[in-house]
């Protein structure tokens, strides 16, 4: 890229005033500086434009819609905000439409009731606004649609997370992968290009011939970055290989038969004995440090589903003695973290990553002692 860092006002200014012969009055309050002064400002202007439309050519600076236009080069489109689609429960059958809205204050949102399941009485419900806050409660939900004999009306679970829209960084990063990865013919690049397209999904590994030639095994976790629920898991089975038969009736090519599943979780313990700044207490560090911790292992199943090999297909999720102690040492108050364990033993959590079984990490209890 060209650097335009140096055609600032006051560069540009003496790069004129250079051309002017010195027999000439050029102190600041003379006529030419006094005249080439407007001409300095517009051409600064015109530069710092020029930089921003450079800087929106390329991928790896482009942001907003410039950037959506380069990802058509990668034949890719920017994932849109998706609705969570959440668990119902009742104490009367419902109607196919009914309105419900959370009771959570500012953050309240409406479900539609969309389709029922095979336990009576129990619903999928669809938010009305798209998005992770779709994600957020689960209880009580009040009708809004009259429905006689009602008097129990509960959300419980997850069964698809709603995701915002894709960020810039994901979109570029999205964007490269494609650009390099090739997406062909039902490579690994082409399977996880179509899985991650489909709403709710946040990651997928993808194991080739796991269980023998034309196999795949796809594993998914939604776009919350946790094992993905059955209806999650159904809806890519149906949209990839309906139902595992290979006979090429979604995405993936005939012949392949994939199995879409999720991993299980492995929670993690921790304790650690800790030294604390004057004046502090456990009970002042116990919930930052639990999120300090947490924010790490999202970090870890984030990364899940990248391929660490460049000449084999491996996967891997542990989790680090090292880091859940530099996560603790990073909380205010906290001067020095001991015998710091893991499900009670001072060793790093390997974690299972192959095609028959995957996990990934999930926190448990922290105990502290000081």
């Amino acid at each position: 890229m060209i650097d335009f860092s140096q055609d600032t006002y006051q560069n540009l200014l003496q790069a004129m005033l250079a051309q002017v012969p010195s027999t000439y009055d050029k102190r600041d309050t003379a006529p030419i500086p006094t005249a080439l002064g407007p001409a300095a400002w517009v051409l600064e202007g015109f530069y710092l434009i020029l930089n921003q439309v450079q800087r929106q050519a390329f991928v790896q600076t482009a942001v907003g819609e410039a950037l959506d236009m380069l990802a058509v080069l990668g034949g890719i489109t920017r994932n849109q905000a998706s609705p969570a689609v959440m668990l119902g429960v009742f104490n009367e059958t419902v109607p196919i439409g009914a309105r419900f809205s959370t009771i959570n204050g500012a953050s309240s949102i409406n479900f539609t009731v969309t389709a029922a399941t095979e336990t009576e009485y129990q619903y999928q419900l669809t938010a009305e606004t798209p998005g992770t806050i779709g994600n957020e409660y689960t209880g009580p939900i009040l009708p809004i649609t009259v429905i006689s004999g009602l008097t129990s009306a509960q959300l419980t679970e997850i069964l698809v997370p709603g995701d915002n829209i894709e960020s810039d960084d994901a979109l570029r990063n999205r964007l490269i992968n494609a650009l390099n990865d090739r997406p062909f013919g039902g490579n690994i690049a082409a399977y996880r290009e179509n899985i991650l397209a489909i709403d709710g999904v946040g990651a997928v590994q993808v194991y080739p011939t796991w269980n023998g030639g034309g196999t795949v095994a796809c594993s998914i976790l939604g776009s919350d970055y946790l094992p993905a629920s059955e209806e999650l898991i159904q809806t890519v089975q149906t949209a990839i290989d309906p139902p595992t038969s290979g006979l090429g009736l979604g995405l993936a090519p005939i012949g392949a038969q994939v199995t879409i599943t999720t991993p299980t979780e492995l929670t993690v313990n921790v304790s650690a004995t800790l030294q604390l700044s004057p004046g502090y207490e456990i009970g002042q560090v116990q919930a930052p440090i639990e999120a300090a911790i947490e924010a790490y292992l999202l970090t870890v199943r984030q990364s899940w589903a990248t391929n660490t090999s460049t000449s084999d297909v491996t996967y891997a999720a542990n989790v680090y003695v090292a880091r859940i102690t530099a996560a603790i040492l990073s909380v205010t108050g906290v001067v020095n973290a001991t015998n710091v364990q893991l499900n009670g033993g001072t060793a790093d959590l390997t974690l299972t990553q192959t095609g028959a079984s995957q996990q990934v990490p999930i926190l448990g209890t922290v105990t502290l002692s000081e």
